[in-house]
Formats: structure tokens, sequence, C-alpha cells
């Protein structure tokens, strides 16, 4: 950082001069300033987009229909991202931060880790709504090979991380020790994507934490 700002400094004293910084630090904490009420901009451009995705499906989300969504204009969203793909990008940032953060909240010490994610998952599926499985599957059915992609390094992601609390598991002696992880990860997902999506095709016609006890039986009677 020291060597870039030795190397550019005259560039950045006479730009800022032009444009009327008598103090180059004043001119980068405006700067910092202007990139943090930006973030909250980008938060709004991207809910929206989540939310149109469940609504209309990803083939059918536009940067205009986006704009009208969150009442700014197209011109406006384009100053923050380059294109409609870039949201989805973001998105599926933000999908994989809320599947990871659900592997560990809302810990209830009558269950073990296993038991909670679940648990954990199947309030999440019905807090959102699935959302994050839904938006997962229908930017997979727009084909974009750099979009797909991205959902797979958020889904290897998440399943290195629940690959992680079953080692932990079966350290501690609450699991078979000659399970595969890899696979019972796999199913674990499997799992909570099959159920968000029929819940989603049932108009929502049940509560998915009813399912907790049944699947939990399963995955007791083959993992432990």
């Amino acid at each position: 950082m020291r060597i870039f700002t030795k190397l550019y400094q005259p560039a950045i004293k006479n730009y800022t001069a032009k444009m009327g910084y008598n103090d180059g630090g004043l001119f980068w904490s405006r700067m910092i300033r202007a990139n943090k009420q930006d973030i909250p901009r980008r938060e709004q451009i991207v809910n929206a987009a989540r939310k149109l995705v469940i609504k209309h499906g990803s083939e059918n989300v536009t940067v205009r229909r986006i704009a009208d969504e969150v009442g700014f204009s197209e011109a406006a969203i384009y100053r923050h991202f380059k294109s409609k793909k870039d949201i989805l990008h973001l998105l599926i940032e933000s999908i994989e931060k809320n599947l990871i953060e659900d592997l560990g909240s809302r810990n209830n010490p009558k269950y073990s880790r296993l038991e909670n994610l679940l648990v954990n998952h199947l309030s999440s599926v019905e807090k959102r709504r699935g959302i994050s499985f839904q938006v997962i599957a229908e930017i997979i059915s727009l084909g974009d090979k750099r979009l797909n992609k991205r959902v797979y390094q958020a889904i290897e992601s998440y399943l290195e991380k629940l690959k992680e609390l079953l080692t932990d598991e079966i350290k501690a002696g609450k699991l078979r020790k000659d399970i595969d992880i890899e696979a019972a990860s796999v199913l674990i997902f499997s799992i909570l994507q099959g159920l968000s999506n029929i819940w989603t095709l049932s108009n929502y016609s049940f509560d998915p934490r009813e399912k907790f006890e049944p699947i939990l039986k399963i995955l007791h009677e083959g993992l432990i």
C-alpha cells in the first residue's frame, strides 16, 4: 500500500487539486464515506433481485424491474453493478453467508450439533420461505457458466463447513466412525434442498419444521 501511495502520490495530488481538494486526506475521507453509503444501496438492489427471482423466476428478472422494485432509475443501478449477472453474483454470496450462518446459530443444548443443524435450517427455510434454496435452483436454471460456477463454490463452501461439523461429532462419539463424511454432507444438503422445493411447490401448505423428527430418525439410523 505504501509503494502504491508513493508511486501515485503526484497524480493523486494533481487530481485532488483540480477537484478543489486542497487536503488529500479530505478527498480520501469523502471517498471512503461515499463507499460506505453505497453498501446499503447495493444491499437494497440485491434484496430486490432476491424477491423478484422468487416472484417471477430468474429469466424474467431485468435491471428495469429491479430498479422499479427499489425506486431507483436504471442508471442508478448501473452505477453499482455492470449487469444483472453481477447482481445475481452478489446475491449468491449473500445466500452462501446465510447458509453457513445457519450451521451454528440458535443452538439448543438439548440437541446435538447435527440436530441443531437440522433445526436451524428447517427454521430458516420456514422463516425465509425457502428463499435461499429456491434462488439457487433458479440461478442454475439460467445455464450461465459463470453464475453456475459461483453457485458451485458456495455449495462447496457450505459442504466443507458441514463436513467439519460431522468430523467433530465423530470425534465426540456422537456419530459412527465408519460413516462417509462427504456422502453424509451431500445427503443432508440434498434433503434440505428437496424439502424446500416440495414445500414451495405445495404453496407452503405445511410447516417444514414438522418434518424434523422423521428426518432426524432416518439420519440417526444411518449415522449413529
